[in-house]
């Protein structure tokens, strides 16, 4: 939020500003967070909107991991064969 404001001074710091913010950006990764906020202050002239600059980490596919593991696996028992 520092950030926000040290970059656009209209962004207006308020109390429950603070609060909606922190309640959607909390959850996400900090760092790709911050590198969105920094590619936005080097190219818009607004402050973002919390969609702008959120990031949301991939759900994990279990279905996808099993099947790489099952290929492994695979891998494995042909080359012990030969």
């Amino acid at each position: 939020m520092e950030t926000i404001v040290a970059a656009y001074p209209s962004f207006e710091l308020t109390k429950k500003r603070v609060e909606v913010w922190s309640k959607h950006l909390e959850c996400m990764p900090y760092e790709p967070v911050m590198a969105r906020l920094e590619k936005h202050i080097e190219e818009k002239t607004m402050p973002p909107s919390i969609a702008e600059i959120s990031v949301k980490e991939p759900e994990k596919n279990e279905f996808l991991d099993k099947v790489k593991r099952w290929k492994e696996q695979v891998r494995a028992e042909r080359d012990r064969k030969h």
